[in-house]
């Protein structure tokens, strides 16, 4: 798979994450649907660094530094959004950020340069990291979907895929 070809198809489920948090009204930044789960302002603030932040440290080497007890924090201790506006500005970074550093490396680069993510057990090619990078903004994307649905908001799965 080409970066263009990985970008394209990204391109969709980033685009409908984004419409689903623009449509997120502000007084329900801190809904959750039962405790121990996120707000939406944390989802919303999870998603803004899916993809760029992700790809950036994977080329870079640079992964955060979590004791294994730690890799999964306390709800309680994850950051959030703190509006709407905020959150649309930093997945809009974070997306420039992915096109910026796929732009420093070769299609070739991408499919066959091996990575070994600190969380993961095995070594993986960047293309594969960033499959599974994908999939974790749609499956974000899914729970912001249910989060605002629970929330009482009137949303259909033509919100999910980004359609009006």
């Amino acid at each position: 798979m080409t970066k263009d070809e990985y970008l394209k198809f990204t391109e969709g489920i980033f685009k409908a994450a984004r419409g689903l948090v623009k449509l997120t009204p502000e007084e329900k930044l801190d809904f959750k649907p039962m405790d121990g789960l996120m707000t939406i302002g944390q989802v919303l603030k999870h998603l803004a660094g899916c993809l760029g932040e992700s790809f950036s440290m994977a080329i870079h080497n640079s992964w955060p530094d979590i004791p294994e007890e730690e890799m999964l924090p306390p709800v309680e201790k994850l950051p959030k959004s703190n509006s709407v506006e905020e959150a649309l500005n930093e997945i809009d970074q974070d997306w420039e950020l992915l096109k910026e550093e796929l732009g420093k490396i070769s299609d070739e680069t991408f499919n066959e340069s091996k990575i070994n993510v600190p969380w993961m057990p095995f070594p993986m090619t960047l293309l594969e990291y960033m499959m599974q990078a994908m999939e974790h903004v749609s499956n974000h994307r899914m729970q912001l979907f249910i989060w605002l649905k629970l929330s009482g908001e009137k949303l259909n799965t033509g919100h999910l895929y980004g359609m009006p």
